[in-house]
C-alpha cells in the first residue's frame, strides 16, 4: 500500500499560520511592555506632603471715615471741602537773605516774651502744637506757623459764628445765600453788623468783645505781615479750621512786644484786601483796609504814597515816635469781608530815610524771607527788622 501523499495547499497555510502566531505575540508582548512603562511614567503616585508652615500676618484696617452733620453757622454757610492734596516731601533750601536799610539786625529768639502776653488773646488751655515757628509764605500761607515760634502771635476768629457755632447776625441769612453772586456785599445786612462790630472793637481793642464769636484753638506765630493774594480759605487752613470756618468774614490778631532798631519817628504803610488796622503804644497808626471798609480813618493821612497789589493805592498813618531799647505793645488785625481772595503787606518807614515812593521796607520781628506778592506790585523788598522784647 503506498502512503496518501500530504496536500501542499494545506501545508503552506499551515506555515502561515504558524508564522502569524510568532508575529502577534510578539505585538501583544510589545503592547503589554508599553503599557507597564506608560502606567509608571503617567501615573506616578503624588509626592509626599512638606512640612511648610506658613504665618498669616494680621492686617489693622483703617476705620471707614465718619461723615459729620453740618449745624449752625456751617450750615449757614455752606463751603466746597478741600480735596486731599498728596504733597512731595522735599528738602528745604537754605536761603540767604540781606538787609537792604541802614539798622542793625539783631533779632533774638524771645519765646517767652510772645507767650507773655498770649493770655490776653487766648483762652487759658489753648494747647501750642509741636512744628516750625517762622510762619512764611508756605509755611500757613503766611498766616503763621504753629509751634514754639518767634514773632507776631496771632488768633482767628469767625464772626459768623458763636464758640458753640451757632450763627450769628454777622452769617448770612438763607435768603442771602440764596442770591449767590447777585448778593450786595455792601448793602448786606450781615455786612453792616460785621463792619459794626470791628469798628467797636478797633476802639479799644478789648478782646472781651470778640467773646461771643468762634476762635480758632491754635494759635499761630508769624515774623511778618506780607501775604501774596490767595483764597480766602488759606487763612482757615493755615489755622486748621477750613472744616469749621467758612473763607468769609474771618479777623485774625496778631500781637507782640517790639522794640525799634532805632530811636526816631516811624509810620506804618500798608495794603489790605480786605481789612488791616495797626494799633502801637494804646493808639491806631495806621487803617489799610479796602476803600469803603474802613476801620479807623482816622489813623491815616491823606497822602500819596504809591500803589501795592491789585494796583491799589498804598495808605499811611501818622508818624509817631519810638526809642531805641523801649518795648511798645503792637497789634495788629487783618480780616476778610466777602470772601473770594485775601491780601496783606504791612510796611514801615523811618523819617529822613529817603525812599522811593512805593518801595518801603518789610516790617518784620525777624530775618525772614519775602515772598512776591503780585504779578503788578514790583518792589526791593528791603526789610526793617524790629526785634521782641525780652
Amino acid at each position: 500500500m503506498h502512503a496518501n501523499a500530504p496536500d501542499p495547499r494545506k501545508q503552506k497555510w499551515h506555515e502561515k499560520l504558524v508564522r502569524s502566531s510568532y508575529f502577534f505575540g510578539a505585538v501583544l508582548f510589545h503592547l503589554i511592555l508599553f503599557l507597564l512603562v506608560a502606567t509608571l511614567v503617567i501615573w506616578r503616585p503624588p509626592p509626599a506632603p512638606t512640612n511648610d508652615v506658613f504665618h498669616g500676618v494680621a492686617v489693622k484696617m483703617p476705620p471707614p471715615p465718619v461723615q459729620s452733620q453740618s449745624s449752625g453757622a456751617a450750615a449757614a454757610n455752606p463751603q466746597f471741602e478741600p480735596q486731599p492734596e498728596v504733597v512731595p516731601v522735599v528738602a528745604p533750601i537754605p536761603t540767604i537773605t540781606s538787609v537792604h536799610n541802614n539798622f542793625n539786625v539783631d533779632t533774638p529768639k524771645n519765646l517767652d516774651a510772645s507767650l507773655s502776653h498770649l493770655s490776653q488773646l487766648t483762652p487759658v488751655g489753648a494747647g501750642l502744637a509741636a512744628g516750625a515757628s517762622t510762619g512764611l509764605s508756605g509755611n500757613g500761607e503766611g498766616y503763621g506757623a504753629a509751634g514754639n515760634g518767634t514773632g507776631f502771635v496771632g488768633v482767628l476768629y469767625d464772626l459768623k459764628q458763636t464758640p458753640d457755632k451757632k450763627p450769628t447776625n454777622i452769617a448770612n441769612t438763607q435768603a442771602e445765600l440764596r442770591q449767590g453772586k447777585a448778593l450786595n456785599w455792601r448793602k448786606s445786612p450781615a455786612t453792616q453788623n460785621g463792619l459794626k462790630a470791628l469798628r467797636t472793637f478797633v476802639k479799644t481793642w478789648d478782646t472781651s468783645l470778640l467773646a461771643n464769636y468762634y476762635q480758632a484753638p491754635t494759635p499761630l506765630f508769624a515774623t511778618q505781615i506780607c501775604i501774596p493774594l490767595t483764597e480766602s480759605i488759606n487763612a482757615p487752613k493755615a489755622f486748621h479750621v477750613e472744616g469749621t470756618v467758612a473763607p468769609m468774614r474771618w479777623i485774625v490778631i496778631y500781637h507782640a512786644w517790639v522794640i525799634p532798631p532805632e530811636s526816631g519817628q516811624f509810620r506804618f504803610i500798608g495794603f489790605a484786601d480786605d481789612f488791616m488796622v495797626v494799633r502801637v503804644g494804646g493808639q491806631n497808626v495806621l487803617d489799610a483796609s479796602w476803600n469803603g471798609e474802613e476801620l479807623a480813618p482816622e489813623a491815616n493821612v491823606k497822602e500819596a504814597v504809591g500803589l501795592g497789589v491789585e494796583r491799589q493805592p498804598l495808605k499811611c498813618g501818622k508818624w509817631i515816635q519810638m526809642e531805641a531799647g523801649t518795648p511798645v505793645d503792637m497789634q495788629v488785625l487783618i480780616g476778610e469781608g466777602p470772601g473770594g481772595h485775601s491780601g496783606f503787606l504791612l510796611m514801615v518807614q523811618k523819617q529822613g530815610v529817603a525812599t522811593p515812593q512805593g518801595d518801603y521796607p518789610v516790617f518784620q520781628l525777624q530775618d525772614s524771607p519775602i515772598p512776591d506778592l503780585d504779578k503788578t506790585f514790583h518792589f526791593s523788598k528791603k526789610k526793617m527788622v524790629f526785634q521782641l522784647s525780652p
